[in-house]
């Protein structure tokens, strides 16, 4: 951490102490759930230098605060106690959690194509918060982004049969343009093997959190067997996918993607484990035509593949990849609308094809 960032941490840790706000022992071990609260109360009370008012509305979420003022969203991500965190992490008030941050904003400003706007700084001083200019210092960022109209996001549009065949074709074409015109580059011991084993181990914790009554409906033992040994068996080919090769993959399920512009915008697409931050480009795709084929039609699917094809001047998708990929975002997303209560018949549907997988690899 550098002198510099760690003054701050420092400076603001000790103005709650003086502010004879909260108790020091408290602070000690709890300040930055404790500085969360403080900066979260300032924003619904609308007392913040830097913003017009009380908000609209307020969501929270496992991993932030999201605001809305008018067409104007801020999204304030949670600080998080232990560094250590195998999923939250990220989060603590680190220089990891500034690094974090700022590929984030990067790369959502990339994907959602105009839906996010700026990085503000906010800091809690002698009882105030203030939003500024971020400074890369602050503990805590408001990410400035345009309102979207969540009932048309993919995920909606595909559930009320709602998307033409160009629509599905744009989706592929513009989900690899956007994914090959990314510059961002891995580090340099970063493979896809290394990539797709160290995700493995979170996909089973995930599919092991899920209700019963949706993991008892396919074997995901048998499913991971074939997933790992998959992995193994391809192990020469896929340490060499490195470098270059490998690309940004998305979190880019269909609650994520909106269609405006002739083109697509995509949000939050940087998940907080960094093992999902780089994969090879076909990925993205398959995570969209899982959504599309599961929530629509095999044909639409295939129109999805077709424009992601087209664009790469390809008439074929590598098999090996296609089928792990594929394997992948069935599980992950059965995992992920399982999470959710009033998703249950949404997830039943990615768990359903979900026995396939063995047979597939």
């Amino acid at each position: 951490m550098s002198s510099q960032y760690h003054n701050n941490l420092v400076g603001q840790h000790y103005r709650i102490l003086s502010s004879g706000t909260l108790s020091h022992m408290k602070v000690t071990l709890d300040w930055p759930e404790m500085l969360d609260k403080l900066v979260v109360e300032r924003v619904l009370a609308g007392a913040v230098f830097g913003l017009n008012g009380e908000p609209d509305r307020h969501i929270e979420t496992g991993l932030a605060h999201v605001f809305f003022f008018g067409d104007s969203v801020f999204k304030l991500y949670k600080t998080h106690n232990d560094k250590d965190h195998f999923i939250k992490g990220v989060l603590a008030p680190t220089k990891r959690r500034r690094s974090y941050i700022e590929h984030d904003f990067a790369m959502n400003k990339h994907f959602g194509q105009g839906i996010y706007k700026k990085l503000h700084g906010v800091k809690y001083i002698d009882g105030e918060v203030f939003v500024g200019d971020f400074d890369g210092n602050a503990i805590h960022v408001l990410f400035e982004m345009d309102k979207l109209d969540f009932s048309n996001n993919l995920h909606e549009r595909l559930l009320r049969k709602e998307i033409t065949d160009d629509e599905l074709y744009l989706l592929g074409f513009e989900t690899a343009r956007l994914t090959n015109e990314c510059v961002v580059q891995p580090p340099p011991n970063v493979s896809w093997y290394s990539q797709a084993t160290e995700r493995m181990k979170f996909l089973e914790q995930f599919v092991a959190w899920l209700p019963s009554d949706i993991r008892d409906t396919f074997d995901s033992k048998a499913c991971f067997d074939a997933m790992n040994k998959h992995i193994e068996k391809h192990k020469e080919e896929y340490e060499k996918i490195s470098g270059q090769q490998l690309k940004p993959d998305l979190d880019n399920h269909d609650e994520n993607v909106f269609f405006g512009d002739n083109t697509i915008h995509v949000i939050d697409v940087v998940p907080p484990m960094d093992c999902w931050w780089y994969g090879v480009p076909i990925s993205n795709l398959t995570s969209l035509v899982v959504n599309v084929e599961t929530l629509h039609s095999e044909e639409a699917g295939e129109k999805v593949a077709q424009g992601f094809k087209d664009y790469h001047e390809t008439v074929t998708l590598p098999e090996n990849l296609y089928e792990f990929t594929r394997a992948f975002s069935y599980l992950i997303s059965a995992a992920h609308f399982g999470s959710v209560p009033e998703k249950r018949e949404v997830a039943l549907m990615y768990a359903a094809r979900c026995a396939d997988i063995p047979s597939r690899l």
